[in-house]
């Protein structure tokens, strides 16, 4: 009995070193990524009450909560930590100190990149950590999820031409929302969104994915690693980037056509007695069957388009916020190409025609309550 107790305390405390060591590590990558210089503080890792964090000055150690790593993803505890690191950067870099979270710590989450919900002016950490995906829709957001459901019923069309351009034409109307937005001065409200498969690599299958998200569905895909509290590791994992309406879409998608290739592939193999090891092939070719289905409606809409060059105009400036957007998350950001090569052409060609008869249909907009977006049956 003494043993097991002895050995609980002591992986209890493995664990709490493996995650404080994790912290530095963050901490001294989050200056890098900033070009920012400050002197290492003391980093704990204690069982807070009330609070998620803190930063005390006096003894300089910025303190997390224990809570917050275990209820939370780690790109939320990385905000927390940045939110703790903007008040070292006003105390020590930018003025002194000042009332707790005015004007220099403001100043100090532009510099650092804060997340808006984690950097308010009005309060400290909110008592609960938000949900972009549960804030409440507004009226002109209600108005907007009902005209796409209403144009995606002809997505359930038996006309193909039909049902293609029906996809397109809701993928316009979100992108006519965010146009809308600018023109009348208003930004859109820029989230991300962490694609998490738990995997050690990103597969060629899922860069086809998130090259299509990124060619039609108004969003950026990241590449990135994201460490596991649980599992002490890190993994490969994807961020999606754009206005809130355009990342839940985004987000569907991605987890409609993950569910499409493997009840496709299921299909395939049954009915074609295909070897396992065509799998990817078969898979590549159902992205690419489906990106030429909404390259040839993106082509059919756009050419309808009453005012193209207005449009035009708008985009380029709406894909400007975005890249300032993704800029400030990612300062360092450099351009990789992921291969997407295949090596089995008959299932590549046989997954071709099957992805150009892929059609996204009313699920789209489910909502649940006001988490979002869901898939069919979820």
């Amino acid at each position: 009995m003494f043993d097991s107790t002895v050995d609980l305390f002591e992986t209890r405390r493995a664990i709490l070193r493996a995650w404080t060591d994790r912290l530095y590590s963050e901490y001294e990558d989050i200056l890098y990524q900033y070009n920012l210089r400050l002197l290492k503080p003391v980093i704990r890792i204690e069982p807070l009450a009330t609070d998620w964090g803190n930063w005390n000055p006096e003894t300089r150690a910025i303190t997390l909560a224990h809570r917050l790593i275990e209820q939370h993803s780690w790109d939320i505890v990385v905000e927390v930590l940045k939110h703790e690191m903007a008040h070292q950067l006003a105390d020590e870099r930018l003025g002194g100190y000042e009332s707790a979270h005015g004007v220099i710590f403001r100043d100090a989450c532009r510099l650092l990149g804060v997340a808006d919900w984690a950097a308010s002016a009005a309060c400290d950490l909110p008592p609960e950590i938000p949900n972009w995906r549960q804030r409440v829709l507004t009226s002109e957001e209600e108005r907007l999820l009902n005209r796409a459901e209403k144009l995606l019923a002809l997505a359930e069309s038996s006309n193909e031409y039909e049902a293609a351009l029906a996809v397109e034409r809701v993928r316009q109307l979100y992108a006519k929302y965010n146009l809308e937005r600018l023109a009348a001065g208003s930004e859109s409200a820029y989230v991300h969104c962490v694609i998490n498969r738990r995997r050690r690599r990103i597969e060629s299958d899922e860069s086809a994915i998130f090259a299509i998200l990124t060619a039609h569905f108004l969003v950026r895909a990241v590449f990135t690693s994201l460490y596991d509290a649980r599992d002490l590791c890190e993994y490969r994992v994807v961020e999606l980037l754009g206005a809130r309406e355009n990342v839940l879409m985004a987000e569907y998608v991605y987890y409609f056509l993950r569910h499409k290739l493997d009840t496709l592939w299921k299909e395939h193999r049954t009915r074609a007695g295909t070897a396992a090891l065509a799998k990817r092939s078969y898979m590549l070719g159902v992205l690419s069957g489906f990106r030429e289905k909404l390259d040839a409606s993106a082509a059919v809409a756009n050419a309808e388009a009453s005012s193209p060059g207005t449009s035009q105009a708008l985009l380029k400036l709406a894909d400007q916020q975005l890249e300032k957007f993704v800029a400030t998350r990612y300062p360092r950001l450099t351009t990789r190409w992921w291969g997407t090569g295949y090596r089995d052409r008959d299932s590549y060609s046989a997954g071709v025609a099957d992805g150009g008869n892929i059609t996204l249909h009313r699920g789209i907009t489910h909502r649940t309550g006001n988490r979002g977006l869901s898939l069919p049956g979820d």
